[in-house]
């Protein structure tokens, strides 16, 4: 009888685990339409791109380059806002604008208190800004190719106010940062899928587009200056609704960011936990979150006590073996098709045991926040 009711119970979680497995492609395949989108030059708005940089006069002499040579229909500026940095990086900055006019700067001085120093670049990154919509992003940030610009911008954003991207790690060759890249991925895949589902719930700092006019009748980060990240984030979950959010995710939209040190990727783990706390739709998204990952965890330890229960019958075990079989290739040929989209190396043996440590990771990073000292997460900021 309780063979009977775990067997059962296995086949169930087996057909929830299938249905949860294909929303791996939904990203892929969202992302293979909008590439496959004819561009209509007569709908390009001007845009501004704000590059937050502190201390990476390096990368942007690598990257900034890359922005300002981008092949656009309509008019567009690159604004850098420098966090009072102590290398070279207003020296280099003043050369490029000799040879690029599109290009212009600001500073955040050091004596800025009491406030987000990356909110405030951000905000001094609108206000500067001549156009109606401005693009976000980060100094370890490049486009891929010079029509980068042109496929994020391509999308139809009559009515929206916000536009959200996707942004991937390259260089990714340990372990460790291949880990970063999978969970990246993965988190992405979700709240994306939210977003076009439910509600927008998380975007990337490293790429967002957002309407001028909007920020500022919203007040921009007026409710939330103090908190050191989640700046995006809070910028879509509170006041974007699900018809004002765009997604942008077309292959060659898609924009690059330099491996992230280990520490500082498991810092920004814990301090999504903090940013978490001040989002809206929370609960739901955890509920959602809960599902893709415990629904599979469950029916891996399903299969393995159906296994030992049913150990004596060779047919009922080649059965479970043979759902454990299809559930893998169900997910690899899903998974497989977001990362060959964008261009991501496919990580298939390695695809089971990233899924099945992801809940030891939040974990780690919820007990690691639960006992930090709140104070961390405000003032004095980066």
């Amino acid at each position: 009888m309780v063979e009977d009711i775990v067997l059962c119970v296995n086949a169930l979680l087996w057909i929830f685990t299938i249905i949860l497995m294909i929303h791996y492609a939904r990203l892929g395949n969202m992302s293979r339409k909008q590439s496959m989108m004819n561009h209509n030059t007569n709908l390009f708005p001007d845009i501004s791109i704000v590059i937050v940089a502190q201390e990476e006069a390096d990368k942007l002499r690598k990257h900034l380059p890359l922005f300002l040579e981008q092949i656009y229909p309509a008019d567009f500026q690159v604004i850098v806002v420098d966090i009072h940095s102590s290398d070279d990086t207003l020296k280099l900055l003043e050369e490029l604008e000799e040879r690029y006019p599109h290009l212009s700067h600001s500073s955040i001085p050091a004596s800025a208190r009491d406030i987000s120093k990356q909110r405030l670049a951000m905000t001094l990154g609108m206000k500067t800004a001549c156009t109606e919509w401005v693009i976000f992003t980060q100094a370890d940030c490049y486009p891929e190719n010079k029509e980068w610009l042109t496929d994020f911008m391509h999308i139809d954003i009559h009515n929206k106010n916000a536009i959200v991207g996707l942004t991937k790690y390259v260089g990714c060759n340990n372990w460790l940062m291949r880990k970063c890249q999978f969970f990246r991925l993965w988190q992405q895949m979700l709240w994306i899928s939210f977003a076009v589902s439910h509600h927008p719930y998380r975007a990337d700092d490293t790429l967002l587009a957002y309407r001028k006019s909007y920020f500022f009748e919203h007040n921009g980060f007026a409710s939330d200056s103090k908190l050191k990240v989640g700046a995006a984030t809070l910028l879509v979950n509170r006041n974007i609704s699900n018809k004002q959010c765009a997604i942008s995710i077309g292959r060659k939209a898609v924009l690059i960011q330099d491996c992230p040190l280990p520490h500082k990727w498991r810092q920004e783990q814990v301090f999504f936990m903090e940013t978490r706390r001040h989002t809206t739709f929370k609960y739901l998204y955890r509920l959602w979150y809960a599902l893709k990952v415990l629904i599979p965890l469950l029916f891996t330890i399903s299969t393995i006590i159906s296994f030992v229960l049913w150990l004596h019958n060779y047919m009922i075990i080649g059965f479970l073996i043979t759902l454990w079989l299809c559930t893998y290739i169900v997910r690899d040929i899903a998974f497989h098709k977001t990362t060959t989209q964008f261009n991501i190396k496919s990580y298939h043996l390695t695809l089971p045991l990233f899924c099945s440590v992801i809940p030891l990771w939040d974990v780690k990073a919820w007990v690691t926040w639960r006992f930090t000292n709140k104070r961390a997460f405000r003032k004095k900021f980066v």
